[in-house]
């Protein structure tokens, strides 16, 4: 993960900012470089085999995130205000690769009951025709809610919310809290801690390489968009497992995922 590899969420992160994935050139712990090695060398070792391996390989992952980014907290004994229900974050922009679609789609179709499952595949629907006219600056500054929060403003799909999600944390909740309510105006403050931050992102981004270095497609796609295709349309996880492009617009489709 070195320069030209470091990943991180772009500049001006938190709810004025995009929670999208880009480069960014920061120094990196010898610790944090050998767990993206790590990731990246196994994942293109052994590719899974079929869909329920690569679930389970990107839960594994998601495991292994939070493992480094806990090592990270308490090496730094930085305190986030993260808590259940403060959900300002959730109106970001949200971008993710493929393997965390279907490992969120499959969480939904087989963890939802029927009734949950209609209700929610509305909900994504609704939130991908608002978004696919706007560009990803206009969407970050709509404030749209993701689809999966509930009346609480916590996330139903929790276990299986993808890394953009997982890897951010908060150090001062009145900063998002300014940022949400004025998405045009500058930061007023620290939101993320670096060493946290570059730790998700040695996790995540190495398991992504090592995918793409085995032939998958690993494009950041826009969350609704994605996993609304990934619950709808079977034909997208066989052309990913097949190292094709996951999510195409179809005919007649009038949304495409930016």
């Amino acid at each position: 993960m070195r320069a030209a590899e470091a990943e991180t969420l772009t500049p001006g992160v938190g709810p004025s900012g995009l929670a999208t994935i880009s480069p960014m050139d920061s120094p990196v712990l010898p610790e944090v470089q050998a767990a993206f090695d790590r990731e990246r060398s196994d994942a293109r070792a052994r590719p899974p085999a079929d869909a329920a391996a690569f679930r389970t390989q990107t839960i594994s992952m998601y495991g292994r995130l939070a493992a480094l980014q806990a090592d990270a907290i308490a090496r730094t004994r930085v305190e986030f205000a993260c808590k259940r229900g403060c959900s300002y974050c959730c109106h970001l922009r949200v971008e993710i690769r493929p393997h965390e679609a279907f490992a969120l789609a499959h969480y939904i179709a087989t963890k939802f009951d029927a009734g949950h499952r209609a209700r929610m595949l509305r909900r994504i629907e609704e939130n991908r025709q608002r978004i696919a006219p706007l560009s990803p600056q206009a969407h970050v500054r709509a404030g749209i809610a993701c689809a999966l929060l509930d009346e609480h403003g916590a996330c139903t799909a929790y276990e299986a919310r993808p890394a953009a999600c997982r890897k951010y944390h908060s150090m001062s909740v009145d900063v998002c809290r300014n940022a949400f309510n004025d998405t045009e105006a500058p930061l007023t403050g620290e939101i993320e801690h670096e060493d946290v931050r570059l730790a998700g992102n040695a996790v995540a981004l190495g398991f992504a390489k090592g995918l793409e270095d085995a032939g998958y497609d690993i494009a950041l796609y826009e969350l609704h968009d994605a996993l609304h295709r990934a619950l709808t349309d079977p034909r997208s996880e066989r052309r990913y497992r097949r190292g094709k492009r996951a999510f195409v617009k179809q005919p007649g489709d009038a949304t495409a995922s930016r």
